[in-house]
C-alpha cells in the first residue's frame, strides 16, 4: 500500500511548520501513522500540489500573501482530487495579516475578523470557549466537547452550491453563552451573538477541504487547551481521516482502503512495535490489516458452525 503524502505550505511564512515545536505532538501523529509528509517552499503550484494528497495552509502570518496564481492553482487541485486543511486564527485574515479568505470563499467560507468568547463554558478563561454544539458528520463521530482557544468564526455562503459542491458548517458556538469581538474596519466591538459556525467541511467537485479558525487546537504547549485538551486531539485524527477518504466512483469506493485512527492499549501497542522491529511485517498498517483478515475468516468459520448445528 502506498504511503499517503501530507503536504504543508511553507511559503507564506506560516505560524504551522514541520519544525516548530509547538506543533510537535501533531506532526509527530503522521509519522505514527506511517504518513510521508513534505512541505512546498517558494510558491505553491499545481506540479507541487498533484504529488500530495492532503496539503496544510497553517496561518500565513505577516505576508507574502497567497497571490491570484496560488489560489487558481490551489482551487483546481481541489477539483482533481486533492484535500486541503486550511487553518486561521483569532482575528481572521485581519489580525493574522493574511488573505486566507481570498482562497476559502472559493469553497463557501470567509474567516471572520473576531474572536470567540463565552461566558459559562469555558477552559482556564473566557477566550477558550468549550464547543458542545456539532452537527452530526464523519469528522464530529464520538466528539462531545472540543476547546476552541482565542479563535476567530466563520461566514458561511452555501449559494455555491450544487450537485458537485457541498457545504457544511460542523461545529458552532454555544445557543445561549457565546459572544465575540470583531473588528468593523476602524475598531474592535463586542456583539452579543450565539450558534457562530467555527469549522467547515466541504466537497468540491472530486476533492475535500476543511477550514478551521482556531490554531492553538493543534498545539502541544498546554493542557487546557491545545491538541491534548478535551477531544481535541480525536478531532484532529477525525479530519484528517476524513480528508484522506476520497473516492471518485463506486467501484473504487470498494477498493480504496479507509483511513482511520484507533486507540490501542499501552501493553498491545509496545508489542506491536516489538513485533514490527522483527520485520515480517512492514508498518502498522499491515499488521493490524492482517490480524482484521484473519479475525474475519474465524467469525465466519464459527458463525458456519454455529448454523450447522
Amino acid at each position: 500500500m502506498a504511503l499517503k503524502k501530507i503536504g504543508l505550505d511553507h511559503s507564506h511564512n506560516n505560524k504551522l511548520t514541520i519544525e516548530n515545536n509547538a506543533f510537535t505532538d501533531f506532526i509527530q501523529y503522521f509519522f505514527d501513522s506511517d504518513f510521508k509528509l513534505g512541505k512546498i517552499e517558494a510558491g505553491v503550484t499545481h506540479d507541487k500540489l498533484k504529488k500530495y494528497d492532503l496539503f496544510i495552509i497553517g496561518v500565513p502570518h505577516l505576508g507574502p500573501d497567497l497571490d491570484s496564481d496560488e489560489i487558481e492553482d490551489l482551487v483546481r487541485y481541489v477539483k482533481d482530487g486533492g484535500s486541503l486543511l486550511i487553518i486561521n486564527d483569532g482575528g481572521g485574515d485581519y489580525e493574522n495579516k493574511n488573505n486566507l479568505s481570498e482562497l476559502t470563499k472559493n469553497f463557501g467560507f470567509q474567516f471572520n475578523s473576531d474572536k470567540l468568547f463565552d461566558n459559562k463554558d469555558f477552559s482556564k478563561d473566557n477566550s477558550h470557549p468549550i464547543i458542545k454544539d456539532f452537527k452530526s458528520h464523519f469528522i464530529t463521530r464520538d466528539i462531545s466537547k472540543i476547546i476552541h482557544s482565542n479563535g476567530c468564526t466563520l461566514t458561511v455562503d452555501k449559494s455555491i452550491e450544487n450537485d458537485k459542491i457541498d457545504v457544511n458548517s460542523i461545529a458552532f458556538s454555544s445557543e445561549n453563552t457565546s459572544w465575540h469581538t470583531y473588528f468593523n474596519g476602524e475598531e474592535w466591538q463586542d456583539k452579543s451573538e450565539q450558534h457562530l459556525p467555527i469549522i467547515g467541511a466541504i466537497h468540491y467537485e472530486l476533492g475535500k477541504v476543511v477550514v478551521i479558525g482556531n490554531l492553538s487546537i493543534f498545539s502541544s504547549l498546554s493542557k487546557s487547551y491545545g491538541i491534548r485538551s478535551a477531544e481535541n486531539f480525536k478531532l484532529v485524527t477525525n479530519i484528517i481521516s476524513w480528508l484522506l477518504n476520497k473516492v471518485g466512483s463506486e467501484e473504487e469506493q470498494s477498493l480504496k482502503p479507509i483511513f482511520t485512527s484507533i486507540a490501542i492499549e499501552q501493553d498491545l501497542f509496545y508489542w506491536i512495535q516489538e513485533i514490527l522491529k522483527k520485520g515480517k511485517w512492514k508498518n502498522l498498517n499491515d499488521l493490524i490489516n492482517f490480524a482484521l483478515k484473519v479475525t474475519k475468516i474465524r467469525l465466519k468459520e464459527a458463525e458456519k458452525d454455529d448454523q450447522d448445528q
